[in-house]
């Protein structure tokens, strides 16, 4: 079994606390061109590392 610092993938839940965001915030912003994350039927899954770099290339956009 991987180490926890080995996973590239993780939850939308642990996404969510990386950003300081709620779940269905984090569930909206999955749904936003270009957001690093896969979507396997009901799993979905974020990149870990690109996570910060969306992040940084996207703040200060507003999509509401």
């Amino acid at each position: 079994m991987p180490l926890e610092d080995e996973r590239i993938g993780i939850s939308v839940d642990e996404a969510a606390k990386m950003l300081n965001v709620g779940k269905n915030l984090m569930l909206e912003m999955v749904k936003m061109e270009g957001f690093p994350a896969i979507r396997l039927k009901r799993k979905i899954i974020i990149d870990k590392q690109a996570l910060p770099k969306w992040f940084s290339e996207n703040y200060g956009k507003y999509t509401y």
